[in-house]
């Protein structure tokens, strides 16, 4: 009996400390495996991308929550380039007579030309010419010279800055404003038939002759002014591309002229509004 119970216990003694080696193995690799990734110094660590530790390019609060946030894009021309100062403006419209100048001309039309200087992207200055055609009334250019109709030449040539006040996206809207000098041009002019061939008719005839007749007319009086003016006006500039700088203008000015008070067109102080439409780089 005793026998059979050493025997018992010397069949059970080596699987049990078989048993136990293998778990303090286990415990042992454990316990070091957890020591290593406490004491790891891989950029991975959770604790490197902390939002109070984080210093990257976009750290300014646009981390939340694990969702990034990126800045907004700016719809903007930034290119760099030795023209870059340089400003190009074409345009033409309407031109409108004000106040009392609406009794000396009838509304016309404008074209206006201009190249200058862009200090950055609010201030230019600009050296501008402007044309404005318009027509003398009827009842006028008869009183005056006898004849049934006229026009009006008046050019100005003005040294204007330009600021940008808004800014948004490809929108800009600008103030422009300054003065220099301005010419206005009146011609009284009587309608006439040119005709080719042997012959010609003039008034309000139809001529006669082998060729074809075309109808004009011809200046038979005029008179002129040279004096100072003065312009402002508002616009907005529409960019075609983020990535280029030409931009599409639209803009309405007032411009006075300081003309002589004679009684002859276009009147004393004569004031403009030309509405322009065209093109800026």
């Amino acid at each position: 009996m005793y026998t059979s119970n050493t025997n018992r216990r010397s069949a059970f003694k080596w699987p049990c400390c078989l048993v136990l080696a293998c778990g303090l193995s286990l415990s042992a690799g454990a316990w070091a495996q957890q020591a290593s990734l406490r004491n790891s110094s891989s950029p991975f660590s959770s604790s490197n991308y902390t939002e109070a530790s984080y210093t990257g390019p976009h750290a300014n609060g646009q981390y939340s929550n694990g969702q990034y946030t990126p800045p907004p894009h700016k719809l903007r021309y930034t290119g760099h380039s030795r023209t870059d100062h340089l400003v190009l403006e074409g345009g033409g419209g309407v031109t409108a007579p004000a106040g009392n100048t609406q009794d000396y001309a009838n509304t016309g039309f404008n074209i206006l030309l201009g190249a200058g200087y862009r200090f950055n992207h609010r201030l230019s200055i600009l050296a501008e010419w402007n044309f404005n055609y318009l027509f003398v009334p009827n009842s006028l250019a008869a009183a005056v010279a006898q004849t049934p109709q006229g026009n009006e030449h008046i050019w100005t040539v003005d040294l204007n800055p330009k600021y940008n006040f808004i800014r948004r996206g490809r929108m800009d809207g600008y103030v422009v404003g300054g003065g220099g000098f301005s010419r206005a041009l009146i011609n009284y002019t009587v309608p006439v038939v040119v005709c080719g061939g042997y012959g010609y008719g003039y008034g309000y005839g139809y001529g006669y002759g082998y060729g074809g007749c075309t109808g004009g007319s011809v200046s038979v009086a005029h008179n002129s002014s040279n004096q100072g003016n003065v312009d402002i006006g508002l616009g907005a500039e529409w960019r075609l591309s983020p990535y280029e700088r030409g931009k599409i203008f639209l803009e309405a000015r007032y411009e006075k002229l300081f003309s002589p008070n004679s009684g002859l067109p276009p009147g004393g102080g004569a004031t403009l509004i030309p509405v322009t439409i065209g093109y800026r780089w």
